[in-house]
C-alpha cells in the first residue's frame, strides 16, 4: 500500500510539470510501464483504446509487436486503472482514475502486483530522468 501512495505521489508530481512527459494520461502510463516490461526490446505501437465503465474503471488496451520477433506477431498489454475517490468532485491528473493501473495483462497473462510496482517505478524513474535532461538542456 505504501508503495502506490509513493508512486502515486510521484506521479502527482510529475504531472504538476509544465509540459507533457510519459506519464501524463493512462494511455502514455501504459505504454510507458509495457516499455519496461518489454526489457531489452524495443517496442512497435499498432492500436491503443481507451474504454471507461462509469464510476467504476478506465481500460487501456495497446497492440503493440516487439523488434526481432517473428513478423505479424502482435501482443497486448492491457492496463486498468480503478476509481481514485469516490468523491466524484475529486481530480486528478488522470481525472477521476488512479494514476497507476491497479493491475495489468500482457496477452491475457496477469501481472503479478510486485512486478507491476517495480516497473511502475522504473517508468516513473525513467520519465523523472527525462524531465530533469529536458530541463537541464533549456
Amino acid at each position: 500500500m505504501h508503495k502506490w501512495v509513493a508512486i502515486s505521489l510521484t506521479v502527482g508530481l510529475l504531472s504538476a510539470c509544465s509540459g507533457g512527459h510519459n506519464l501524463d494520461n493512462p494511455i502514455k502510463t501504459c505504454k510507458a510501464i509495457t516499455t519496461v516490461l518489454a526489457g531489452d526490446k524495443s517496442v512497435v505501437w499498432h492500436a491503443e483504446k481507451q474504454t471507461e465503465q462509469q464510476g467504476s474503471q478506465l481500460q487501456v488496451t495497446l497492440d503493440f509487436s516487439l523488434v526481432g520477433e517473428p513478423q505479424g506477431e502482435v501482443s497486448q498489454a492491457v492496463c486498468i486503472y480503478a476509481q481514485s475517490s469516490q468523491d466524484m468532485d475529486y481530480r486528478n491528473a488522470m481525472g477521476e482514475y488512479a494514476n497507476t493501473p491497479t493491475s495489468m495483462l500482457i496477452n491475457g497473462m496477469p501481472i503479478p502486483a510486485n512486478d507491476l510496482v517495480q516497473a511502475v517505478n522504473r517508468a516513473t524513474a525513467d520519465t523523472v530522468h527525462q524531465v530533469i535532461q529536458k530541463s537541464v538542456s533549456y
